[in-house]
């Protein structure tokens, strides 16, 4: 079990409940660069917190377009504001656009599952994603991959009422 740790509450309620279910899960957060401070004191907080062994990865973009990228491993003191990953992306492949969001599957799914791949093995692993029960147009039936739907039918006021109750919290209101 691998648990995509996003840095939003939901993914990090699944995290809490992964750790309980399989002590031997594993934590992999992707650092864009371009996260909201809070965020990056989140994670600090989950690891701190809960001794998450939390493997943090940022993509490594190859510029010869055709050619994969890479990834390496930060530390968890080194995630934090750095748009060289952003800009890497935007010489290589152009600005986003509607239909063309290459973004979240460059930056943070292809280093996962290159990461897992080479870590774990390929086809050796489940990925856990923090989608809950409410969000059912976003749970998509994918080999290998569940959701924190797959295990409790918590909605985002639960989720929003169980970090009312921990010692720390995303400091980023919701929408």
């Amino acid at each position: 079990n691998v648990v995509s740790l996003s840095g939003g509450r939901t993914s990090a309620h699944l995290a809490h409940l992964m750790r309980q279910r399989d002590p031997d899960t594993r934590f992999v957060f992707m650092d864009t660069g371009a996260e909201h401070r809070a965020t990056y004191q989140f994670i600090r907080d989950a690891v701190t917190h809960w001794g998450l062994d939390l493997v943090c990865l940022r993509v490594v973009v190859n510029p010869e377009l055709g050619k994969a990228n890479g990834y390496r491993i930060v530390s968890l003191e080194d995630i934090g504001p750095d748009l060289a990953p952003w800009i890497a992306m935007l010489k290589k492949y152009g600005t986003p656009y509607v239909g063309g969001e290459f973004c979240t599957d460059r930056m943070k799914l292809g280093p996962f599952k290159k990461y897992c791949d080479e870590h774990i093995g390929k086809k050796s692993y489940q990925t856990w994603i923090g989608i809950r029960a409410d969000e059912p147009k976003r749970l998509t039936p994918k080999p290998r991959t569940n959701y924190l739907a797959d295990i409790s039918s918590i909605d985002k006021q639960g989720v929003i009422d169980w970090w009312s109750r921990q010692p720390f919290d995303l400091q980023i209101p919701e929408h």
